[in-house]
């Protein structure tokens, strides 16, 4: 931590002068090191996706905690989000599975959604100089960093086995793995590493570009800041979609185990039970 407080100079420097270079190069793959807790090592990406889950959560509690009937203000973005992932759940996996599992990759998609519009930001310029001599940005977008990426995507993927195991049972789980299918062993593989390499790739390629264009063309930078706004929302728009269809297979043999008697018994309420 007393890297962060005995940093020579928080904020970049004009430009022209002597650490102008360190200010502007492209980002490397490796995230840097800001600090060590212990024997841990703190990159930037860590620490910016720090900053992006206090500011979530901060944004939500004081948002929500007074909520009216009549929304207004921020509770309508909320709303907007929720019953945005509520009506695309139930068109995937149906209600009773959308409600249980909504949360989950709504909650996904709003990490990754500021993660993104957090590195586009032009915050490049926050740097530390570590006792080495070598000038450290503060902050990245946490997506720029493939162990961020990399981690979310498997964890998404353990959490489908999980819910797989559970609604196939022991002998239906063990089953699809030990009959001979390649497929089902190549998905297993293919999913997390095509999770965590587009979201990867397309955030990082983004920091490239911003910092090469801030170089060779700042005058029309804040189109392609645009542009990475844009790219930030399909990317996790793509993450999240694809983790509810892997979510929605995993459970779809939920429905063959009550989910009909409960599906009917939500719409005789709905309907009282009058012929339709």
């Amino acid at each position: 931590m007393e890297h962060l407080l005995s940093g020579a100079g928080l904020f970049a420097q004009p430009a022209g002068v002597q650490n102008r270079e360190a200010t502007t190069a492209a980002p490397s793959p490796p995230p840097e090191v800001l600090l060590h807790i212990g024997p841990v090592a703190v990159t930037n990406t860590i620490f910016t996706a720090w900053i992006v889950i206090i500011i979530l959560v901060l944004f939500v509690y004081f948002s929500v905690r007074r909520m009216r009937d009549v929304p207004s203000g921020a509770q309508n973005f909320w709303e907007l989000i929720v019953e945005l992932w509520v009506g695309v759940s139930e068109r995937t996996m149906g209600h009773r599975r959308a409600r249980r599992l909504m949360p989950l990759v709504a909650t996904a998609f709003l990490f990754i959604l500021f993660s993104n519009w957090f590195g586009t930001l032009p915050i490049s310029y926050l740097y530390i100089q570590t006792p080495e001599g070598e000038q450290v940005p503060i902050l990245r977008s946490p997506n720029s960093d493939l162990n961020v990426t990399a981690a979310m995507a498997i964890l998404m993927i353990v959490l489908c086995e999980v819910f797989e195991f559970r609604s196939l049972g022991v002998g239906g789980y063990l089953k699809g793995l030990l009959i001979p299918n390649p497929m089902r062993w190549l998905e297993i593989f293919t999913r997390p590493l095509s999770l965590a390499f587009r979201l990867f790739g397309n955030i990082f390629a983004g920091e490239v570009l911003l910092a090469t264009i801030l170089v060779v063309a700042p005058y029309v930078m804040f189109v392609f800041i645009g542009l990475e706004l844009f790219v930030g929302i399909i990317q996790a728009l793509i993450f999240s979609m694809l983790s509810l269809v892997f979510l929605s297979i995993a459970t779809l043999h939920e429905d063959a185990h009550g989910g009909h008697n409960e599906d009917e018994g939500e719409f005789e309420q709905v309907t009282h039970g009058a012929p339709v």
